[in-house]
């Protein structure tokens, strides 16, 4: 016979009270004392009780392995090296049209298959 280990009794608010105040997984591991296998299973309980969606936490665990949004990427003349903070499709620099090229943040969403 297997053991049981013994259930960890968590107040359903006060972890959704603390996932709305935006902890990560490892500080809600630490605040419960709960292993990565049992925050998996909170957070599987919250969806059975209908607290929070399978979506919610798929959402949350994508936000952390997102890459930075474009608009905070420089962009960068692919023929002179000139980089800017602003998008630019003619370099102000060397005057080449640099609108065919693709941006590294363009490029890792089509390497990784993350469109939005």
């Amino acid at each position: 016979m297997s053991e049981k280990r013994p259930t960890k009794k968590i107040n359903a608010k006060a972890i959704m009270t603390d996932l709305k105040e935006g902890m990560t997984d490892a500080q809600l591991m630490e605040k419960y004392g709960l292993s990565f296998q049992g925050l998996r299973d909170l957070f599987s309980k919250l969806v059975e009780a209908g607290l929070a969606t399978q979506a919610y936490f798929t959402r949350r665990a994508l936000e952390k392995v997102s890459p930075p949004e474009a608009e905070a990427t420089p962009t960068t003349c692919p023929y002179c090296g000139f980089t800017a903070r602003e998008k630019f499709t003619r370099c102000p620099r060397c005057k080449n049209d640099t609108s065919e090229w693709l941006d590294t943040v363009e490029l890792t969403k089509i390497l990784t298959g993350s469109f939005d």
